[in-house]
């Protein structure tokens, strides 16, 4: 039996072993993972310590390595499990001045388990109280951190590969016999025609045309460098190639002769062919640029103005003196070829035309297919999306009020609630307020109408005999007992009694007796005015000793939902569509959340960049002024700055892949009006208070059909009012019979659910070809009634 520590190679392991730990509420149980069936366990206890050592059926590993664990909180200081192979130990040591238990042992075919009893017992919850009066840090226990899983890298999808073989250009396939040579700093030329007439070849050197003398000193021309090779038994063609690898110069096989030189492979006396295509997706400067990378060289047309102005400008000039300001324009039209000097299409020559689309390449037959294929790879139809955006505004309201309102008349007094406010009048007219004396009015009363008391009455009247006076002459003779000047006379309640009659003063006179007891006599009296200002008691018109109640609950609730479902088909090409200086009827990303936008004849059409896509619904209204003063004088001119009240829309598609994935970034915003401010003086109408509710996400990876929902756009208004009398108001259920309450609760969401689906360009492309009207309506629709 091996010892401990002792590990076996690695081919012979077959598991590995992990130590863990169980907390229990009155136990702490070590859990040794991978001992497999049958583990065998020797155990020791020297001092206050534990010691064990275990040994396992199969030889195994430590899946971590040794470990060391520390629970202070539960009275173990160390945890220590190491070994290898067959043989493990492991060791617990206690907290100074704790006993540590033997544990109990089991096995679960698979783990082998010690159950230690709680040196400390624990708490199943902690809870730390804070002493403002000795400020200071809380005690908090440690322990060792879970380890973290092993870093997981992000999922990988399919990836579509476009694989072409090619040959190697530079290669001369030549055969000949095997070669055995050995060059020391002999000339590159030599060395390469002494080859080729030992495989039977012709050779020639291709030079490129004569530079400027190089100046004394210069190192030597690289086409010249000398070359030193050894040779045993190679074979033919691999001598040939690695000389010429060697001297850096370029071969190729044109029949039976052999060209070298720096530009060779551009040379050639051979048949060429040339092709002209027409690119269907991909733009011919962009495909023309990916061959130069590849080795092709391409030539293109460019023309360079020049402008010289010389002279006086207008603004320097001397008033009414001749302008000597002249401009003179040169333009220098120059072809310019360009291309990698390495690559598999060296040899290839390519031109574009940007008016048809099309690319031409000249060159050798095998170049020009390789290109060809190229160019197939590249002009592939860019995806397209179909972007469903569904804006939510969802505005729940829930109001509720109760109300209670009565009033209550006993003599000339009268108490009002009025919604939960104390109203009181005490006496037949209500006390002046300040406007009584700002504003004092002239009341013009009219004596002819008007009896006087001329016997019987006195000067005053109690409350109680004055209100019984009252009742009767109203009801009998329409008239009433007011005081004026010190004195009582019997007035009508309107203007159609005429107390000037006998019967009717006859009738006045009994009710004044008969109410008041003692014989009352009246007499007519002529008109007078008087001036001066009271307000009556409005108590005086409802009935004594009565009680009136009114009480109103209400609870309104409503839900609104404002949606806007627009579909954007948008496509993965970020492609400039024009420069960043000119402005579109869609406007610039801050034109967008701005809400602006001006139209005329000459704005142009579409967005600046080819995938992105902007939706507008709504109203333009007047959000600010920008004002001139000119300086002569005269009327200020108000420029008016514009806003859209609505929903603005804004997105934009920044990769599809090929794994059906979609990358898009959305700017929703949606704003009402909902307050006024006047404008400037001279500026007309008022300017409108925008509430703006908007979101401007980052870059968003949703698949081909399904759904993302964004949230959180929320404004929450809740309101509550109470109105109620002192005291009476706070009493239980009585005291809702003196307050009015209201709750006014407004919550807003503004939800945005976007469905991304990928056009598919293949699958039914055909079916709008060819297309027969079924009825008569849309062969009509369509134009041509023999459709």
């Amino acid at each position: 039996m091996p010892s401990a520590g002792t590990i076996p190679p690695a081919e012979e392991l077959t598991g590995a072993v992990q130590l863990k730990v169980r907390r229990l509420p009155d136990t702490v149980e070590l859990v040794i993972e991978g001992t497999g069936i049958s583990p065998q366990l020797q155990q020791n206890s020297d001092g206050p310590g534990w010691q064990g050592q275990l040994f396992t059926a199969e030889p195994a590993a430590l899946m971590v390595g040794p470990q060391r664990l520390s629970l202070p909180e539960v009275g173990f200081q160390a945890i220590n499990f190491d070994g290898g192979g067959t043989s493990f130990s492991i060791s617990v040591t206690p907290m100074p001045g704790v006993t540590l238990g033997r544990p109990v042992v089991s096995a679960d075919g698979r783990s082998l388990i010690l159950s230690f009893p709680s040196p400390v017992p624990q708490a199943s919850l902690q809870v730390n109280s804070f002493n403002l009066a000795s400020p200071g840090a809380v005690p908090l226990p440690t322990y060792a951190p879970p380890l973290q899983p092993r870093a997981v890298a992000p999922p990988l999808g399919d990836m579509a590969v476009g694989t072409m073989t090619l040959r190697n250009p530079g290669f001369v396939n030549v055969s000949g016999p095997p070669v055995t040579m050995t060059l020391k700093n002999a000339p590159a030329r030599d060395a390469l025609m002494a080859l080729a007439s030992l495989g039977g070849y012709g050779f020639a050197y291709v030079d490129e045309p004569s530079v400027a003398a190089a100046p004394a000193g210069a190192p030597p021309n690289q086409n010249n460098r000398p070359l030193s090779i050894a040779f045993r038994g190679e074979s033919y063609a691999r001598a040939l190639n690695t000389t010429l690898l060697a001297a850096g110069l370029q071969g190729k096989l044109e029949g039976n002769m052999i060209l070298a030189g720096p530009n060779a492979l551009s040379k050639s006396f051979g048949a060429q062919v040339s092709k002209v295509y027409r690119l269907n997706q991909v733009g011919p400067n962009a495909a023309a640029d990916y061959l130069a990378n590849l080795g092709a060289t391409v030539t293109k047309t460019n023309t360079v103005t020049t402008s010289v102005t010389q002279g006086v400008t207008q603004a320097d000039a001397i008033s009414s003196a001749p302008n000597a300001q002249t401009t003179q324009a040169s333009s220098i039209t120059t072809v310019e070829a360009f291309g990698a000097t390495t690559g598999p299409l060296i040899g290839l020559r390519a031109t574009t035309d940007t008016r048809l689309g099309t690319i031409t390449m000249v060159g050798d037959p095998s170049v020009v297919a390789i290109g060809e294929q190229y160019l197939r790879q590249l002009d592939l139809r860019q995806r397209q999306v179909a972007l469903n955006v569904r804006i939510l505004d969802v505005n729940l309201e829930n109001e509720a009020s109760i109300d209670n309102s009565f009033a209550f008349r006993f003599g000339n007094n009268f108490i009002v609630n009025d919604n939960g406010q104390l109203l009181g009048a005490f006496g037949r007219f209500l006390p002046p307020g300040q406007a009584d004396f700002a504003q004092a009015e002239t009341v013009t009363r009219n004596s002819s109408n008007s009896l006087a008391i001329t016997r019987g009455l006195g000067r005053t009247l109690t409350n109680s005999q004055l209100r019984d006076v009252n009742r009767a002459l109203s009801s009998e003779t329409g008239s009433r007992l007011v005081e004026q000047d010190g004195q009582f006379i019997v007035e009508p309640i309107n203007n159609s009694t005429n107390l000037s009659s006998d019967s009717l003063q006859r009738n006045v006179n009994r009710v004044l007796s008969r109410t008041l007891g003692r014989n009352v006599e009246t007499s007519t009296i002529s008109s007078s005015t008087f001036t001066g200002t009271r307000r009556i008691n409005p108590g005086t018109n409802y009935p004594a000793d009565t009680f009136f109640d009114f009480v109103r609950a209400q609870i309104v609730s409503g839900s609104t939902k404002l949606l806007a479902s627009p579909t954007l088909i948008l496509q993965e090409n970020p492609s400039l569509l024009r420069e960043g200086n000119e402005m579109s009827s869609g406007t610039n990303s801050d034109e967008v959340r701005q809400g602006i936008r001006e139209f005329g004849v000459d704005s142009p059409i579409g967005r600046r960049r080819a995938n992105e896509g902007v939706v507008r619904v709504g109203t333009n209204v007047v959000t600010s002024y920008e004002t001139e003063t000119p300086a002569q004088g005269g009327n200020v001119v108000c420029t008016p700055g514009l806003a859209t009240a609505g929903l603005v829309l804004g997105a934009r598609v920044e990769k599809i892949d090929d794994n059906g994935f979609i990358t898009f970034v959305l700017s929703p915003s949606v704003s009402a009006v909902t307050d006024r401010e006047p404008a400037p003086a001279g500026c007309g109408s008022d300017l409108n208070i925008l509430s703006i509710r908007s979101l401007d996400t980052g870059a968003l990876r949703v698949r081909d059909g399904q759904t993302l929902i964004l949230t959180g756009v929320i404004s929450d208004f809740d309101r509550s009012v109470v109105s109620k009398w002192p005291i009476l108001g706070d009493i239980p259920l009585i005291g809702q019979f003196f307050r009015s309450t209201g709750n006014q609760k407004e919550k807003r969401e503004l939800v945005i659910m976007v469905t991304p689906r990928i056009i598919n360009d293949e699958t039914g492309g055909t079916f709008g070809y060819g297309y027969q009207p079924g009825t008569r309506q849309g062969r009509e629709f369509l134009g041509n009634g023999d459709f």
